[in-house]
Protein backbone atom coordinates (compact mmCIF):
# COMPACT_ATOMS: atom_id res chain seq x y z
CA UNK A 1 0.00 0.00 0.00
CA UNK A 2 1.48 3.32 -1.02
CA UNK A 3 0.88 6.07 1.50
CA UNK A 4 2.69 8.70 3.47
CA UNK A 5 3.26 6.57 6.57
CA UNK A 6 4.79 3.61 4.77
CA UNK A 7 8.51 3.27 5.45
CA UNK A 8 10.31 2.27 2.30
CA UNK A 9 13.59 0.49 2.30
CA UNK A 10 16.65 1.98 0.58
CA UNK A 11 15.11 2.68 -2.81
CA UNK A 12 12.33 5.14 -3.51
CA UNK A 13 9.36 3.36 -5.12
CA UNK A 14 7.91 4.59 -8.38
CA UNK A 15 4.86 6.63 -7.46
CA UNK A 16 1.52 6.22 -9.15
CA UNK A 17 1.32 9.02 -11.72
CA UNK A 18 -0.92 11.98 -10.95
CA UNK A 19 -4.34 11.66 -12.54
CA UNK A 20 -7.77 10.09 -12.19
CA UNK A 21 -8.14 6.32 -11.84
CA UNK A 22 -10.96 3.81 -11.67
CA UNK A 23 -10.70 2.04 -8.35
CA UNK A 24 -12.50 0.11 -5.66
CA UNK A 25 -12.48 0.70 -1.90
CA UNK A 26 -10.92 -2.52 -0.61
CA UNK A 27 -10.28 -1.87 3.08
CA UNK A 28 -10.83 0.50 5.98
CA UNK A 29 -8.07 0.56 8.59
CA UNK A 30 -8.31 2.19 11.99
CA UNK A 31 -5.02 3.21 13.61
CA UNK A 32 -3.41 5.76 15.91
CA UNK A 33 -0.42 7.93 15.07
CA UNK A 34 1.07 11.24 16.23
CA UNK A 35 -2.07 13.01 15.01
CA UNK A 36 -4.42 10.83 17.09
CA UNK A 37 -7.05 8.32 16.00
CA UNK A 38 -7.13 7.93 12.24
CA UNK A 39 -8.92 5.91 9.62
CA UNK A 40 -7.23 4.81 6.41
CA UNK A 41 -9.26 4.22 3.26
CA UNK A 42 -7.48 1.74 0.97
CA UNK A 43 -8.26 1.95 -2.74
CA UNK A 44 -7.13 -0.58 -5.37
CA UNK A 45 -6.60 0.83 -8.86
CA UNK A 46 -8.37 -1.13 -11.58
CA UNK A 47 -7.04 -1.23 -15.11
CA UNK A 48 -4.15 0.50 -16.81
CA UNK A 49 -0.46 0.34 -15.97
CA UNK A 50 -1.10 0.76 -12.23
CA UNK A 51 -3.69 -2.04 -12.02
CA UNK A 52 -3.71 -3.68 -8.61
CA UNK A 53 -1.70 -1.01 -6.82
CA UNK A 54 -3.28 0.00 -3.53
CA UNK A 55 -3.24 3.56 -2.23
CA UNK A 56 -4.29 4.57 1.26
CA UNK A 57 -5.50 7.99 2.31
CA UNK A 58 -5.96 8.71 5.99
CA UNK A 59 -8.17 11.16 7.83
CA UNK A 60 -9.09 11.98 11.40
CA UNK A 61 -11.51 9.42 12.79
CA UNK A 62 -13.59 12.01 14.59
CA UNK A 63 -14.08 14.63 11.96
CA UNK A 64 -16.82 17.01 11.08
CA UNK A 65 -19.40 16.62 8.34
CA UNK A 66 -17.18 18.93 6.28
CA UNK A 67 -13.97 17.06 7.15
CA UNK A 68 -11.71 15.02 4.91
CA UNK A 69 -13.17 11.61 5.84
CA UNK A 70 -16.75 12.75 5.21
CA UNK A 71 -15.73 14.33 1.90
CA UNK A 72 -13.97 11.17 0.68
CA UNK A 73 -16.91 8.97 1.72
CA UNK A 74 -19.51 11.23 0.08
CA UNK A 75 -17.59 10.90 -3.18
CA UNK A 76 -18.10 7.13 -3.01
CA UNK A 77 -21.77 7.43 -2.12
CA UNK A 78 -21.62 7.52 1.67
CA UNK A 79 -24.09 9.59 3.64
CA UNK A 80 -21.80 10.60 6.51
CA UNK A 81 -18.21 10.46 7.71
CA UNK A 82 -18.56 7.70 10.28
CA UNK A 83 -16.42 4.59 10.60
CA UNK A 84 -19.54 2.45 10.15
CA UNK A 85 -20.36 4.24 6.88
CA UNK A 86 -16.78 3.65 5.69
CA UNK A 87 -16.99 -0.10 6.37
CA UNK A 88 -20.34 -0.31 4.57
CA UNK A 89 -18.72 1.14 1.42
CA UNK A 90 -16.00 -1.52 1.12
CA UNK A 91 -16.31 -3.07 -2.34
CA UNK A 92 -17.77 0.11 -3.86
CA UNK A 93 -16.30 1.22 -7.19
CA UNK A 94 -15.34 4.86 -7.67
CA UNK A 95 -12.82 7.16 -9.28
CA UNK A 96 -9.94 8.61 -7.30
CA UNK A 97 -7.91 11.71 -8.05
CA UNK A 98 -4.22 11.21 -7.25
CA UNK A 99 -1.75 14.03 -6.65
CA UNK A 100 1.87 13.92 -5.55
CA UNK A 101 2.54 15.51 -2.17
CA UNK A 102 5.46 15.45 0.27
CA UNK A 103 5.79 14.69 3.96
CA UNK A 104 7.40 17.19 6.32
CA UNK A 105 10.68 15.35 5.77
CA UNK A 106 10.38 15.78 2.00
CA UNK A 107 9.47 12.19 1.07
CA UNK A 108 7.11 12.13 -1.92
CA UNK A 109 3.92 10.07 -1.88
CA UNK A 110 0.81 9.63 -4.01
CA UNK A 111 -2.17 11.16 -2.19
CA UNK A 112 -5.82 10.42 -2.89
CA UNK A 113 -7.22 13.95 -2.96
CA UNK A 114 -10.77 13.28 -4.13
CA UNK A 115 -13.25 10.48 -4.74
CA UNK A 116 -16.22 10.52 -7.11
CA UNK A 117 -18.45 8.19 -9.10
Amino acid sequence: VQNRSLLYENAEPELVAEGVYESVLVDVRRFTNAFGERVGLVFAIEGGPHHGIELMESAALKGSSRGKLAELLRGIGGEDGSLLAAHELVGRRCHIAVRHEATKTGKAYAAVTQTFK
